[in-house]
């Protein structure tokens, strides 16, 4: 069984480091030792993991595959011996996890000081408004800003994130819904070019056509774009909350507001889900309240 297991683990650093030199390298091993443990596995199984040419080394579908589930299986094994000495903390080992890149520089500064507190933990973040492959990526939990749950992976709602009108404070005020087809706007350019504006009150649901003359794909960019007087656009609250403290940002139309998003951490497996990485989101979903309560008074 120690046998297997040491070829299972070699298997991994392989696709990890994708090749057989790499892997030895980072194991000291030789590589023709690393070839044998491979091709002994792959003759038990009955599979052919890896492609292998001179030059090029990839997965085969059965081994990627294989890779995810014992990737999980050792994982789980770690955790487990972990979790038998009272001693060993639960920060330690690598998480990656995907951030909105607005909402993530929120909590960057307090993920920062978890890892310089913690020199067992290596994060590896990335600051990223597109939906990653979890899998293909090797990210550990990804925080998601939708209007509805994510279906292809295990999710579970943190929070749910009011967006509202904001404009420059020498923009031309708006006293009405009708009266905002008449301003240029702002927005993210996730959504199709020519989707409506809706809005939401505690009474009514309004869609209204308005100008867009200006799209960007990150929230940074877009307040920015808010800030400079170019238009009216719809900033997630927690995002708002330092340019209204500054005076820079000013609401639009309080009693109106974009469809609320929910922030969801999304797992690539639930079956197995580390502790480090519970431990993480339990972290940001503590900071949460201090980031959104403040501004529902808008």
């Amino acid at each position: 069984m120690n046998n297997k297991l040491n070829a299972i683990a070699t298997f991994l650093r392989v696709a990890q480091a994708g090749s057989f030199s790499a892997a030895a390298r980072q194991s000291g091993m030789k590589q023709s030792a690393v070839s044998q443990q491979i091709a002994a596995l792959e003759e038990e199984l009955g599979v052919v993991l890896l492609h292998r040419t001179t030059r090029v080394m990839a997965l085969t579908e059965q081994g990627e595959s294989y890779r995810r589930d014992m990737q999980l299986l050792l994982e789980a094994m770690r955790e487990a011996e972990r979790r038998l000495n009272p001693a060993d903390h639960h920060w330690h080992g690598r998480v990656h996890v995907q951030l909105p890149s607005g909402l993530g520089q929120l909590f960057l500064h307090h993920l920062l000081t978890l890892q310089k507190m913690n020199s067992g933990l290596h994060l590896t973040l990335s600051l990223d408004d597109r939906i990653a492959d979890l899998v293909t990526e090797g990210v550990d939990v990804a925080l998601r800003l939708t209007r509805e749950p994510p279906q292809t992976h295990a999710a579970r709602v943190l929070a749910r994130i009011e967006t509202a009108l904001f404009a420059a404070p020498g923009f031309k005020p708006v006293h009405s819904v009708s009266e905002l087809a008449a301003h240029p706007h702002v927005r993210f350019s996730g959504i199709a070019p020519e989707a409506p504006l809706r809005l939401v009150s505690d009474s009514e649901t309004i869609d209204i056509k308005v100008n867009t003359v200006f799209r960007a794909n990150t929230s940074e960019a877009l307040l920015q774009a808010i800030e400079s007087g170019m238009g009216i656009g719809g900033m997630q609250l927690p995002l708002a909350a330092r340019a209204l403290q500054a005076g820079t940002l000013v609401p639009v139309l309080p009693a109106y507001r974009l469809p609320d998003c929910f922030l969801y951490a999304v797992y690539p497996d639930a079956r197995f889900i580390p502790r480090r990485v519970r431990s993480i989101i339990t972290v940001i979903e503590q900071l949460l309240p201090e980031m959104t309560e403040p501004l529902r008074i808008l």
